[in-house]
């Protein structure tokens, strides 16, 4: 058994405040306010009371450890949902049920002006929750791409352990701000497909992105995949979108068109970009949902050994961090 806290300080501050709000203005949100943190506490509690993954039980010769769980974690097939552990399956489903419950949050704050005053807050404590099962799932993806034997896979499993037990962000304030920083930018970075410079030199050249990025472009930004992962995630095409373009820029004589024209020239509908259709969502939602769809079209390539990026970006950046070792 492990404790699992349903709400840190700072998310009782601010439900508390907000709480208070409703129950002069709209009574019976409150009340529903209340039956929701209500539900979440018991879910973690349910959450808690879950067989622990860093337990030895004695039913195998070899004591479990985080290596025992790597190698265990990289051959079952994490990314399938009957293979992960009843902690992890149901501690997802308690943070999901807390994104709900702050999505519900900024939609009345959104709505009601007596609420506007603590969007930011619940904004902040939406990213969190948010880049958390971002961070879950990039964790998951690096495993199922490893032997098992890796130091980064160790080090991956030893996060995701720490996550599926505790529930805890596993770096995800660290690392989330670089990618959101990088999507917020491309627009104007990158305003064009086709232009001389590629998207690596396009993005040394800009002061707007932290150190951090332009440390990764000078050691990584010659290899092709991480070109390749780079484009999917700048232009929300994926490599293969990205090639036939270049084939009917070839054709028709194109040196350069805008996203807007890369469109129309494939002839996509809106739910076939990768950050989806509705341009309205949450910049970060959409930065969510673009990472799901390129890691699913990484994991096809890998098993069925297609041309184009193999990794998502996000992966890429995550183990170069780790393999410059550094305090991230």
């Amino acid at each position: 058994m492990s404790d699992i806290i349903a709400f840190t300080e700072q998310e009782i501050s601010l439900l508390s405040d907000c709480r208070e709000l409703l129950y002069v203005h709209e009574p019976n949100l409150a009340s529903l306010l209340d039956s929701r943190v209500e539900d979440l506490e018991m879910l973690a509690g349910i959450v808690g009371r879950s067989a622990s993954l860093i337990i030895d039980l004695g039913f195998s010769p070899l004591a479990r450890s985080v290596d025992t769980l790597a190698a265990k974690l990289s051959n079952q097939g994490i990314e399938e949902v009957v293979n992960l552990p009843a902690k992890a399956s149901l501690g997802r489903s308690y943070t999901i049920s807390k994104l709900h419950l702050y999505g519900f949050l900024r939609k009345i704050a959104q709505m009601q002006e007596y609420l506007s005053v603590h969007r930011e807050r619940i904004l902040v404590c939406y990213h969190a929750i948010l880049f958390s099962l971002m961070a879950e799932d990039l964790y998951i993806s690096i495993i199922s791409d490893s032997l098992g034997n890796e130091e980064w896979a160790r080090r991956a499993t030893k996060d995701l352990v720490l996550m599926w037990e505790q529930r805890s962000n596993a770096q995800a304030d660290s690392f989330a701000p670089l990618m959101q920083q990088l999507w917020e930018v491309r627009h104007t970075l990158v305003p064009v497909l086709g232009t001389l410079l590629g998207t690596v030199e396009l993005l040394q050249l800009s002061f707007r992105l932290p150190p951090m990025w332009h440390d990764f472009l000078h050691d990584r930004g010659k290899d092709k995949e991480v070109v390749y992962a780079l484009d999917e995630f700048l232009f929300s095409l994926s490599y293969e979108q990205l090639n036939n373009l270049q084939e009917i820029m070839q054709e028709q004589l194109l040196n350069a068109v805008s996203r807007e024209e890369a469109h129309r020239l494939l002839g996509l509908r809106p739910n076939q970009l990768l950050e989806g259709p509705d341009e309205e969502d949450l910049p970060a939602i959409r930065l969510y949902r673009s990472f799901l769809r390129r890691n699913a079209l990484a994991r096809l390539r890998r098993d069925s050994a297609r041309p184009g990026p193999r990794r998502t970006l996000e992966q890429l950046l995550l183990l170069y961090l780790w393999s410059k070792d550094t305090q991230f």
